[in-house]
């Protein structure tokens, strides 16, 4: 399974076959939690509260000798959009960061946004923080991606699960209105858990294998 090996890696270690997996959301949705979870160990702080941590761009190198024997799946980890003052600083910071990814001729081969099940509304709606992240990807190597799928987090905090298939079939009838072809209609669940996290990931991925280009 996925996460054999997993380490910290830097930008310069890309190569154009990886696999790289930006992982999107709002601060304290779980974007480092899903990331260690898929690595299998703790690589990534985790920010518990919901005040904002210094916006930077990590990378997570993982293997899955099982599906992708011969590729490294790259998540990174993504600084959230939470106020109009950090829009421009994580804007800044991420086209700093698509310069310098795209001089490596790779491409971001998926998305996955994270959503708390836990959120009575959408306080902040994901088309917005998918367009900026699609106005940033204009014109870096292979432009913003087509696989792109909503992850809830939080169900373990629930106090309700019927509150949270509510939530969850909402969520949907709201994914769905986006337009086709700039994100995936599909929402799943990360139960917090390794295979939890690599199921999503397959699932993003599809028919992707070990050889096929990520484009």
């Amino acid at each position: 399974m996925g996460g054999a090996i997993s380490r910290l890696s830097q930008i310069e270690d890309l190569k154009q076959d990886d696999i790289i997996i930006a992982v999107a959301g709002q601060t304290g949705v779980g974007k480092s939690s899903f990331i260690n979870k898929a690595a299998g160990r703790d690589i990534l702080p985790v920010n518990h509260r919901l005040k904002p941590e210094p916006a930077e761009v990590q990378h997570v190198e993982c293997s899955n000798p099982e599906r992708y024997p011969d590729r490294r799946v790259v998540f990174v980890d993504t600084p959230a959009f939470d106020s109009e003052k950090d829009e421009k600083d994580v804007e800044k910071k991420l086209k700093k960061w698509l310069k310098r990814f795209s001089s490596r001729r790779v491409r971001i081969t998926g998305i996955l946004y994270l959503h708390r099940i836990t959120d009575t509304k959408l306080s902040d709606p994901p088309a917005r923080h998918l367009a900026l992240l699609k106005s940033l990807c204009e014109g870096s190597v292979g432009g913003f991606p087509d696989r792109v799928v909503m992850v809830t987090t939080m169900w373990g905090v629930l106090q309700s699960h019927a509150t949270g298939l509510k939530r969850e079939e909402e969520l949907q009838k709201y994914w769905d209105t986006l337009p086709k072809g700039s994100v995936g209609s599909r929402i799943m669940r990360f139960e917090n858990s390794f295979d939890s996290a690599w199921s999503i990931v397959f699932a993003l991925l599809g028919k992707l294998d070990s050889h096929q280009s990520s484009n």
